[in-house]
């Protein structure tokens, strides 16, 4: 019986995540921002880059401004998606496709 125990007993010891006392705990930086800060900071960017195209686009004052209130209330899905469309007119320009990105933004954004 102790022939046995003890092979189980150093597997236990060995394999990490079979156990759960204060070796298996995963460590955290103190330093490291709570998961709501980074969210919110990736927010910020998001919305940054999407006001940095209504820049460019939009002459009006008041429209800038909506647009940037109306960026805060959105979800984190929709500004993922309206800033992969800013990166997309930000990098290549006047085309087509570009046109149609600048659309899809706008169209979100009065829509949402």
């Amino acid at each position: 019986m102790t022939a046995l125990m003890i092979p189980l007993i150093a597997m236990l010891l060995v394999v990490p995540g079979w156990t759960h006392g204060v070796a298996a705990a995963p460590r955290t930086d103190p330093r490291e921002p709570p998961l709501a800060a980074a969210t919110a900071l990736v927010r910020k960017v998001y919305i940054e880059k999407i006001l940095a195209v209504l820049d460019h686009k939009v002459t009006d004052p008041a429209s800038k401004g909506k647009a940037a209130e109306k960026l805060a209330t959105l979800s984190d899905r929709q500004l993922r998606l309206m800033a992969a469309l800013s990166d997309r007119v930000l990098l290549v320009g006047d085309g087509p496709a570009d046109g149609l990105a600048l659309f899809l933004i706008t169209a979100l954004l009065i829509l949402s």
